[in-house]
């Protein structure tokens, strides 16, 4: 038999605010989920009162206590939720998705991030401090072996030193002016001896150079989950997406909700985003447009579903008419409106 609610009873329904699930503007609410859920309880002649929860452990504690008949949103069904409550039928296959700013994808903005990357890496300064060290060493030698009698290394230490580290540099280089000579025979025996270094030692300096490039290079771009590895990525705390990405190698960044996620990949706090896939499409092709760009596909498939309190009586109706629409085509209208048609 099918509960009757009366106006005087409504059913007390719990949601959550996520776009474009459940969105809300002046009291009104509206999302996929609000249409879907507004049609299943137009065909049952149900009444219901709609109360916001801040997240979805808030709104899954509010049906388990009985605070709520029911939980609408973007509730994943899971093996833990399922030993807590009872859910429906799936209302939307979903999964998750990986969301990066721009700067990721473009030549000019990935230019920029190594450019910015090479910079702030201290491998970079540490192979120019190293090479100085080195000229800086070798000046020194051919200086206290040369200042006395060649006029080329000055006596007076500021100015000798800086004519050596300027001879060390250029011979190092293979650039080699000939504008300053080592005169003396020891002189001579380091200046031969940092030639034949020297293709050592610049040789070594451009690879470090170049591996810092490569591996930074290779690191901007982010394709996939692996991409991700030791790097800050956000989600919002006490989901799914959360609870996957405590299990990988990335550094997973948990936010309060979807606004303070996307804040933190607007000032370039994190990497990415991982989270809902349909939470992310809508905000990639809407208030993110231009500036975020889905990457990858859907992985870590899940299931949308309403939630309810252990043996409710409204599971099976709910069930049943959610059915319907989906043979009469009306979820498909529903599912079209709010996410378009499928690939």
């Amino acid at each position: 038999m099918t509960p009757t609610v009366n106006d005087g009873n409504s059913l007390q329904v719990v949601t959550r605010l996520l776009p474009p699930l459940v969105m809300e503007e002046n009291r009104q609410y509206q999302g996929f989920v609000i249409d879907l859920w507004r049609e299943i309880t137009r065909r049952l002649n149900w009444s219901y009162e709609i109360e916001v929860a801040g997240n979805v452990n808030d709104l899954l504690d509010a049906v388990e206590l009985g605070q709520a008949d029911l939980g609408i949103g973007g509730i994943s069904i899971t093996a833990e939720r399922e030993d807590r409550l009872d859910f429906s039928q799936p209302i939307l296959e979903a999964g998750l998705q990986i969301l990066v700013s721009q700067q990721y994808i473009s030549l000019w903005g990935q230019l920029q991030r190594i450019t910015l990357g090479i910079i702030l890496s201290r491998a970079f300064y540490a192979g120019i401090g190293v090479f100085v060290m080195i000229l800086l060493l070798v000046a020194h030698l051919v200086w206290l072996l040369e200042h006395r009698h060649n006029p080329d290394f000055p006596p007076r230490y500021r100015v000798g030193i800086w004519e050596a580290f300027w001879w060390a540099a250029v011979t190092v280089t293979t650039v080699g002016y000939g504008d300053k000579t080592p005169k003396r025979p020891l002189g001579k025996l380091v200046a031969l001896l940092w030639m034949c270094a020297g293709y050592f030692v610049f040789g070594y300096f451009i690879a470090s150079m170049t591996t810092i490039f490569t591996v930074d290079g290779l690191q901007s771009a982010i394709r996939s989950l692996d991409d991700l590895r030791g790097r800050p990525v956000a989600t919002v705390q006490a989901t799914t997406a959360a609870e996957f990405l405590a299990n990988t190698r990335t550094i997973p960044m948990e936010y309060g909700n979807p606004e303070q996620m996307y804040e933190a990949l607007r000032r370039g706090d994190v990497a990415a985003i991982v989270y809902d896939a349909p939470v992310l499409q809508h905000y990639a092709n809407h208030e993110g447009k231009g500036d975020v760009k889905l990457v990858g596909s859907v992985f870590q498939r899940q299931f949308y579903g309403f939630a309810l309190p252990p043996e409710s009586p409204y599971r099976t109706p709910v069930n049943v008419t959610l059915l319907e629409t989906i043979e009469d085509g009306t979820y498909e209208r529903l599912r079209e409106f709010w996410f378009g048609e499928e690939d």
